[in-house]
């Protein structure tokens, strides 16, 4: 049975800005800014800025008024894109030779037969997480038997590391929101409407009904969950 680690960069975006200027504080706020026309808004944010209030989708003006100081880049999702790649090949150096990108912030990596030569799981998943704080990047990872799963733990937890036991994956998953199967808004705000809160609520509720009502892309990532 495969094992697979999710690494997810929540703060990706500004992290490579931090790593590209030494000389910005750790306390200076600071935020990436996304447009189109004379639309602005908050595309991602720092540690320092989301303490002030600050989150994605605000409008850049808004923020702007709000905290004297903020340092405020252009988006620049090739650069961001080009970092990933760095440390997708990184990863696939150090750990396993199955590993590829996740984007737009992410690392999938089959660590199957490959764990023991960390010390194993846990061992493995805390030194990753680690490395990357120790490159300036926040990280967060989960192990689980499936992508889906793994890829859904680490986006849903404030914790750094969830490593799902073996066979144990219904268990873990049950609770996850429904915004964590990738689904689009539209399917799940109609979900929603109709009483399922989690994964859980879908998993319990036969299958034909839900693919005849929303077609068969829930019952794909659940398999794949």
């Amino acid at each position: 049975m495969a094992r697979v680690v999710s690494v997810f960069l929540p703060t990706l975006p500004t992290d490579r800005i931090r790593r590209a200027d030494p000389s910005l504080a750790v306390e200076t706020p600071l935020v990436v800014i996304a447009r189109s026309g004379s639309k602005r808004w908050i595309a991602a944010a720092d540690l320092a800025a989301t303490k002030l209030g600050l989150r994605v989708g605000m409008p850049a003006a808004k923020a702007q008024a709000l905290v004297q100081g903020l340092v405020m880049v252009d988006a620049d999702p090739a650069s961001d894109l080009a970092a990933l790649e760095r440390l997708t090949l990184w990863a696939l150096s150090q750990y396993s030779p199955v590993v590829a990108m996740d984007p737009p912030d992410g690392i999938v990596m089959d660590t199957e037969g490959a764990d023991h030569l960390q010390g194993g799981e846990e061992v493995m998943v805390s030194g990753l997480v680690n490395r990357f704080r120790g490159r300036g990047l926040a990280a967060r990872a989960a192990i689980a038997d499936t992508w889906g799963a793994a890829h859904a733990l680490a986006r849903s937890t404030s914790r750094e590391t969830v490593i799902v036991p073996r066979c144990e994956l219904a268990t873990a998953v049950n609770r996850l929101p429904l915004s964590s199967l990738r689904l689009p808004v539209e399917i799940i705000a109609s979900r929603r409407t109709l009483g399922f809160a989690t994964v859980g609520d879908l998993a319990a509720t036969p299958r034909a009904p839900l693919t005849l009502r929303f077609g068969p892309e829930v019952g794909r990532r659940l398999d794949q969950m």
